[in-house]
């Protein structure tokens, strides 16, 4: 099979880019094509990479907002945003670092549990990291093992951005704890914090860090706990069979404090489309070798300030309207009935082809409105088929809840494998679909 293929997301065909050779393509997703590419010239100071296309269907501005969230996030243990390119056709591209190990995913289906070391290794610089973005105003919004990427040392970094939020930088305690995407990736955190200890043996912690995870200071005091229960130990790549399973021994190691991340200010801006374009075509690796990520976020600034439609920054809270909510299990307080009222009405939404009706089931501006209108829209195109969440009533469970957000299982079988709930004024509605 020849190593070369070109990719093809209707906008772009080529095989070079940004001074990288297309080599082939690792991942196809709804929004984009991901592919390894390894630059064009050897003795080039550009190290191997993975270049993220984007589809067709993908706002501009959805773009922006991605490459604004990397840019605030950057620190360590997360995927870094090395350049960003123009395809022939004007079409923004990201470079992103290589984390060539894979990700946490693919490591727990070849070995089913980790060790006690290798666990505080991942979970630890995640949730300081985590922190970190949060402190600087962005959300991550698709936390899970897919999203945990190793790089050849073991070394974990969070990827997978597509769905970050943007708010304002610096907030207070409770202002964050306000923030319902923050309260998402929390939820999120814990859960998978959750199921890593309970493979490792851990079962009392696992539980406290599925119950108690809270935004802010929450993350630095878990991350620091965690080297109370054993020595950190780097994450084997190999496959179970050939691993040792070690459960928690007793050892205390210092934690490291988190770095901190100031984020630039964003001056105001005209036309999204036309200045974002003219301002991610030129910016090339050799202008950021200078300047750093601070040139990055300003060159970022200037075409990211949103307008008042814009869905990465608009709070639910600050645009919602009051609406008059039937009485039933959406509006009652049992987040798990809700859940699978909400799922019941997202079906017939879809089997009766109507957008309209999806208003009902997600919340106003989350990822799963966008997802299940941008679905219902290629149904009706003939673009893809219909595609339904059968989830099982005897195996939808709530796994946490945190005031009025809550997550709730689908079940081993179901995709997605969960679903994060918040809770306004017209009752329950979907904020986001998860996947294990």
């Amino acid at each position: 099979m020849p190593e070369h293929r070109e990719p093809t997301l209707g906008r772009v065909t080529m095989d070079s880019l940004g001074g990288y050779r297309l080599l082939r393509t690792v991942g196809v997703g709804s929004r984009a094509e991901v592919l390894l590419a390894h630059p064009v010239r050897p003795d080039a100071e550009l190290e191997p990479a993975v270049i993220k296309l984007y589809g067709p269907a993908v706002s501009d501005e959805s773009i922006v907002a991605e490459i604004e969230a990397l840019s605030r996030a950057a620190g360590d243990h997360v995927v870094r945003l090395l350049d960003v390119a123009s395809t022939p056709e004007g079409a923004p591209a990201l470079i992103l670092s290589r984390h060539a190990a894979g990700s946490l995913a693919r490591l727990l289906a070849d070995r089913g549990q980790l060790g006690a070391g290798e666990v505080i290794t991942i979970l630890a610089p995640l949730a300081t990291a985590l922190g970190r973005m949060h402190a600087a105003g962005v959300a991550h919004g698709s936390i899970g093992p897919g999203a945990v990427l190793f790089d050849t040392a073991g070394s974990p970094a969070l990827g997978c951005f597509g769905r970050a939020a943007l708010f304002a930088p610096g907030l207070h305690a409770a202002a964050l704890e306000a923030e319902q995407s923050v309260l998402a990736d929390i939820l999120a955190f814990g859960s998978l914090a959750g199921a890593l200890l309970d493979g490792a043996g851990a079962a009392g912690f696992a539980q406290r860090a599925r119950t108690e995870a809270a935004p802010g200071a929450w993350l630095a005091a878990f991350a620091e706990s965690l080297f109370d229960l054993a020595e950190p130990l780097p994450v084997d790549l190999r496959p179970r069979a050939e691993v040792d399973y070690v459960p928690f021994p007793s050892r205390a190691v210092p934690a490291m404090p988190p770095a901190a991340l100031a984020p630039a200010a964003a001056p105001a801006r005209d036309d999204l489309v036309s200045r974002a374009r003219e301002a991610l075509g030129r910016v090339r690796r050799p202008v950021w070798a200078v300047a750093g990520a601070s040139l990055v976020a300003l060159v970022i600034a200037l075409v990211a300030v949103p307008q008042e439609s814009t869905t990465a920054t608009v709070r639910p809270s600050e645009s919602a309207t009051p609406v008059a909510a039937p009485a039933g299990p959406v509006t009652a307080d049992d987040p798990v009935a809700a859940a699978l009222a909400l799922l019941e009405t997202r079906d017939r939404c879809i089997r009766d082809l109507s957008v309209e009706c999806l208003d009902d089931v997600g919340q106003r501006d989350s990822s799963a409105l966008s997802a299940d209108r941008e679905l219902l829209t290629s149904v009706i195109d003939g673009a893809a088929a219909a595609v339904v969440i059968d989830a099982d009533p005897a195996q939808v469970a709530l796994v946490q809840r945190l005031g009025d957000s809550a997550l709730v299982s689908l079940g081993p079988d179901s995709e997605p494998a969960s679903v994060l709930l918040v809770k306004g004024e017209a009752g329950w509605r979907i904020r986001d679909y998860l996947e294990e």
